[in-house]
């Protein structure tokens, strides 16, 4: 008799080995060098299976990225975001974006952003998902922040961006990958929440 359809939690099990053999080969390949057929017959399905799923590697490779955007999301929602106490909130969302960022996410930022002037629609896909469930959360506690004249700015999710791309040491880890002690990623979350406050959304007191 033919086998049933796999489980739900079978299917699960091998879209995540194909998203992870991709990304493994993206990495290693860059997104030309890489090849759909490589990918089937490293995760053991037919090639037919990837096409029907994600139509072509650009496909494939949001996918790895969605993937990742919803990672972020399930670990924001965990998140306590504190109004009454802003500062140390902001030191705690600086913690969690380094390592964050430093490990699992900025692989993925360095293959798109490296075919965003080739292929711009993947960038913009990718950033449009970021704001929707990357960072969603910490969007509303920037608005909150604003609403409550903690923080003055002209564009929060700007500002929620721009205190994460510093919170995350990104454009430096981005050309040149440091991992830090426990003792840098403190001084680097102070550092951030220091410059944000107190600089770029410079309030009276």
């Amino acid at each position: 008799s033919r086998p049933g359809r796999p489980s739900r939690e079978e299917q699960l099990r091998r879209e995540n080995m194909v998203l992870d053999i991709a990304l493994q080969d993206f990495l290693k390949e860059g997104l030309n060098g890489t090849n759909i057929e490589t990918i089937a017959r490293k995760a053991g399905v037919g090639k037919s299976t990837i096409y029907r799923k994600y139509e072509s590697k650009q496909g494939l490779l949001l996918a790895v990225a969605q993937r990742r955007m919803v990672e972020l999301g399930e670990r924001w929602a965990e998140f306590r975001f504190d109004i009454d106490d802003p500062e140390d909130t902001l030191y705690r969302i600086a913690l969690v974006s380094y390592r964050e960022w430093s490990g699992k996410s900025l692989p993925i930022y360095r293959i798109i952003y490296t075919e965003a002037e080739r292929i711009p629609e993947i960038a913009q896909a990718v950033t449009a998902m970021s704001k929707q469930s990357a960072i969603g959360p910490i969007l509303d506690y920037f608005q909150h922040l604003q609403d409550n004249g903690v923080i003055d700015v002209n564009d929060v999710a700007e500002a929620a961006s721009l205190f994460l791309v510093v919170a995350a040491g990104a454009l430096r880890s981005f050309f040149f990958p440091v991992e830090l002690d426990d003792d840098g990623r403190a001084k680097l979350a102070r550092d951030a929440v220091q410059f944000f406050l107190y600089g770029y959304a410079k309030r009276d007191h």
